[in-house]
């Protein structure tokens, strides 16, 4: 939704990433503009469950709240989880009394201290430690739930397994059939086909925790601020760079590399340099660019 950094600029937005499975989406960051990149998108709201913020820096976090007014406006009844480091529920209390904002609907802030991990069923998100110089800020890591292994037809009708309880082996439920057999899910399902791994770095420096936790992800989007010729200049602001990032993506053994949160400094121009200087490390890397859609 946005992968530009602390500063936007005409062809890129603030930081925001939307998640999107199952038939709802999940936000990863609110940076400013996001809810004007949630419509152009055509995502829309109504299947926007929860939102993720990696730290209270104002890149990060401050489009968040004129997307809550809007959604109250559209009359939003669902509640939305909002999970960010401690200090967000104060932010939210002041604009709630001062600004006129008070919801339609119910926002629950969870506050996060420490690494944290919620289970959601079809999904697990786990709220890792980065560092990003002295702002208490989190890495995001999204594991689908594994799916059902392939229904094998022809076994099932030997089972004498009738139609209709069939979707229930699906489900992992034992089953007993017309005739008294008892089946269970594994007489009829394949291996469970292992649910896909997403890993988000936000700012950060680079760190054991992002390698630990992306270990095999199917995508890691990973902070590069700079080219490797400010790294200088990365180290001062806890943020990484290209090469950095493309030798954290080695080092995790992920699958492919999405760079974001851009410098102002770099046009359109700079980032297919960039692209190319990064695939030319890690081949699998590329420039994340505003309303991207990567299908995994």
């Amino acid at each position: 939704m946005g992968t530009g950094g602390a500063i936007p600029t005409l062809e890129r937005s603030h930081p925001s990433i939307a998640v999107f499975f199952n038939g709802e989406y999940i936000l990863l960051d609110a940076g400013e503009g996001t809810q004007k990149q949630i419509m152009k998108s055509g995502l829309g709201f109504a299947r926007l469950t929860r939102i993720f913020i990696s730290h209270l820096h104002g890149d990060h976090f401050l489009g968040l709240f004129p997307l809550i007014q809007t959604l109250s406006l559209l009359r939003r009844k669902k509640r939305l989880e909002i999970y960010s480091p401690a200090g967000l529920r104060d932010v939210l209390h002041e604009l709630v009394s001062k600004a006129y904002l008070e919801p339609r609907f119910e926002v629950e802030v969870f506050e996060i201290n420490e690494d944290r991990s919620f289970d959601f069923g079809k999904y697990e998100v786990n709220m890792f430690h980065v560092f990003h110089g002295d702002t208490q800020t989190f890495g995001i890591r999204i594991k689908e739930a594994d799916k059902p292994g392939e229904f094998d037809v022809k076994k099932a009708n030997e089972l004498g397994v009738p139609i209709t309880m069939r979707g229930l082996l699906q489900k992992g439920m034992t089953i007993k059939t017309p005739s008294g057999r008892v089946v269970y899910p594994e007489d009829v399902l394949g291996p469970p086909k292992k649910g896909k791994l997403l890993v988000y770095s936000s700012d950060t420096r680079p760190c054991k925790a992002v390698v630990y936790n992306a270990k095999g992800a199917d995508l890691l989007i990973h902070d590069a601020t700079f080219r490797d010729d400010l790294k200088d200049r990365a180290e001062k602001t806890g943020h990484s760079t290209v090469g950095e990032a493309c030798t954290i993506a080695m080092k995790a053994g992920v699958k492919k590399l999405a760079l974001t949160h851009f410098s102002a400094r770099y046009k359109d121009k700079d980032l297919d340099k960039i692209e190319k200087e990064a695939k030319s490390l890690f081949s699998n890397a590329f420039v994340a660019k505003d309303l991207l859609s990567v299908n995994l």
